[in-house]
């Protein structure tokens, strides 16, 4: 029995070399994957929020930039701090841009 189990383990440093960067691999591309998605995600509610801020007329964090003919346009620009999945130590910066076109500035 004793040599049935030695006989069943053999092998398992061999499968740990395999598998390990396989692991590695995997976790870095779940986290490009999340923070792409997390950037996808900010660019679109901020270009909605400046939408309706150029639709609705409200007060926001944007900037205003007068056009030629009439009407201006929004800009929303930000920059957010993440943190990392692997790398705990360093944090991620990335850039939000929204640009909405405002016809009527009386709004």
């Amino acid at each position: 029995m004793r040599k049935l189990l030695l006989a069943q383990s053999r092998g398992s440093v061999e499968s740990f070399l395999t598998i390990l960067p396989q692991v590695f691999v995997f976790l870095v591309m779940f986290q490009l994957i999340f923070m792409q998605f997390d950037v996808m995600t900010d660019t679109n509610l901020s270009q909605g929020e400046v939408s309706k801020i150029a639709i609705i007329g409200e007060s926001g964090d944007y900037q205003r930039f007068p056009l030629i003919g009439g009407g201006s346009v929004l800009v929303a620009d930000r920059v957010e701090n993440t943190k990392k999945f692997i790398d705990f130590g360093n944090i991620s910066s990335r850039r939000v841009l929204a640009i909405a076109v405002d016809e009527d500035e009386s709004n």
